[in-house]
Order: C-alpha cells, then sequence, then structure tokens
C-alpha cells in the first residue's frame, strides 16, 4: 500500500527511476533514464499498480 507520500507522479512506471523534482504544470512525463513518454496521471497510476503488485 503507497502512504499519503508515495511518489507516484515522479517514479517512471518502466524502469522504475525517480525524478528529483516534478512541478505541478509539467502534464506529461518524461523519463530521463529509459526514454518512456506519458501522461503525468498514467504514469502514476501505473506506478501505484506496479507497487500493488509487490
Amino acid at each position: 500500500m503507497a502512504d499519503r507520500w508515495y511518489p507516484s507522479s515522479k517514479t517512471c512506471s518502466g524502469c522504475g527511476r525517480r525524478k528529483p523534482s516534478l512541478s505541478l504544470s509539467e502534464r506529461t512525463y518524461r523519463c530521463d533514464a529509459c526514454g518512456l513518454v506519458l501522461g503525468r496521471d498514467v504514469n502514476a497510476a501505473r506506478s501505484l499498480l506496479d507497487l500493488a503488485s509487490t
């Protein structure tokens, strides 16, 4: 279970790398490590799904 402060928006759902910062105005998530590009909310949902699966 993710706690209230789990950084789901900052965590890449592709490779798991966490961005140090992501402003609320950035609506598209771009991972510098693996190149994944997704909507911010879609990435956050996938990150939470991955967390729940473990």
